[in-house]
């Protein structure tokens, strides 16, 4: 199914954001094309037209395109709570994100101090250690997990092959203040009944992150017969987590 329209270029926003308040969206992906390692069923810009772990280099904008938007966009007189690393697939298959992130915490502190840096991510490249160490520069890294077991990571998100369960699980456990983001959804895929849901809150009491954000689809999605959590059932796992586990779990619906 044809999702929302991409992001046209490297800056967006700022977006009002439930979690993150006034967000400075930055797109380090082609304008033209969704290029992720992931191919999520449920994923709001449809299905992902490069899939790859390793994607060519020239189609990204270059690292001196990135920050001069970023510095651009700073330098205007608008509150930004947080510049968030986003876009139009995975982030940190930019072939410069490392050299990226360091120069935007410099553009931050510099400009923007009292902002804050964050990233959503699907942690698909955090078996590199670069990958990591530029992650854990930032003030909020939220990291997809969707799934427990590699059966309903393969049915939900649909990863390259190249692309392991468990080096992102052994990734997820270097991250500092590790937020785990988790799309929760029902119908044909489910990740909320059986074994599927308990095996991803097994993962979860492994990891024992800062914070887990729950959601369910509220767009479109890439693939029909994904079917929206309520948020009655929502507040249920919220709870679940925190009484079995004492996770710090907040559940997030549109009012």
């Amino acid at each position: 199914m044809p999702g929302i329209s991409l992001q046209s270029g490297v800056i967006y926003g700022p977006i009002l954001s439930r979690r993150l308040g006034r967000s400075l969206g930055i797109n380090l992906l082609p304008g033209t094309h969704k290029v992720c390692s992931f191919d999520c069923v449920y994923c709001q810009y449809g299905r992902t037209d490069i899939l790859t772990i390793d994607p060519p280099h020239n189609i990204f904008p270059g690292v001196d395109e990135v920050l001069e938007s970023v510095a651009y966009a700073l330098s205007k007189p608008r509150t930004i709570n947080y510049l968030t690393f986003s876009g139009n697939g995975e982030p940190t298959l930019h072939p410069d994100f490392a050299e990226i992130v360091e120069g935007v915490k410099h553009l931050r502190d510099q400009l923007r101090p009292t902002s804050k840096i964050a990233i959503f991510s699907n942690g698909s490249r955090l078996f590199r250690k670069e990958m990591i160490s530029a992650i854990n520069l930032m003030d909020l890294p939220m990291m997809k997990l969707d799934a427990g077991d590699l059966l309903t990571f393969g049915t939900i998100n649909r990863p390259v092959n190249e692309v392991r369960f468990v080096d992102i699980l052994d990734g997820l456990r270097t991250i500092n203040k590790l937020v785990i983001q988790s799309m929760l959804i029902d119908g044909d895929i489910s990740n909320i009944h059986g074994e599927a849901y308990e095996m991803w809150v097994d993962k979860l009491s492994i990891l024992k992150p800062d914070a887990v954000h729950i959601y369910s689809t509220e767009r479109p999605t890439a693939e029909k017969n994904i079917k929206s959590v309520s948020r009655k059932k929502l507040e249920m796992i919220q709870e679940d987590l925190a009484e079995r586990f004492g996770l710090r779990v907040q559940a997030y619906w549109r009012s």
